[in-house]
């Protein structure tokens, strides 16, 4: 047994084609106070369906069906090309503004990719210029040497006693 709550909508052709019984009224009732938000567009929709069941009925020419089927005919091919014509209209009007944002990152993107490896490049040889220019390095005879040189530049420690014979 299915709840009031999720009970289907009723049918709003019942509102157009015939007046309700009052079974469907009843329904109809119960469902909009289960459902509140759709009180508006029912009563929308009886007002309507009353204002249009109170227009005069106008006769139909007897050659209507005749002068449709004609208008129909008439309209296909040119509604397929117009469609078609309408279709690239369309795309164009939509993907032409999203090449041109995606052409001009792209172009961003290349610029400053360019611009990135000249700064590279240039701080490449301003490092090989600087390094051309260092002194040649040592001799190995003078790495040999190297303790020697390292014991001269010693000092021997202070000798206290000698301090302290002269204050």
């Amino acid at each position: 047994m299915m709840h009031e709550a999720s009970a289907p909508e009723p049918p709003r052709e019942w509102l157009w084609r015939r007046t309700l019984s009052e079974a469907e009224r009843a329904r109809l009732r119960a469902w909009l106070e289960a459902h509140p938000e759709a009180r508006d567009d029912f009563e929308l929709e009886r007002g309507l369906t009353e204002m249009l069941a109170r227009l005069p009925d106008t006769p139909a020419p007897s050659n209507f069906s005749a002068r449709v089927l004609q208008a129909v005919e008439r309209e296909t091919p040119a509604r397929g090309a117009a469609r078609w014509s309408e279709w690239v209209a369309s795309s164009w009007r939509r993907w032409l503004p999203r090449a041109a944002v995606a052409t001009l990152v792209l172009g961003a993107g290349v610029f400053w990719f360019q611009h990135h490896q000249a700064r590279q490049q240039a701080e490449w040889r301003r490092s090989l210029t600087l390094i051309a220019a260092l002194p040649a390095v040592p001799s190995p005879q003078a790495l040999e040497d190297f303790e020697v040189v390292r014991q001269l530049s010693r000092t021997p420690p202070w000798d206290e006693e000698l301090l302290a014979l002269m204050q």
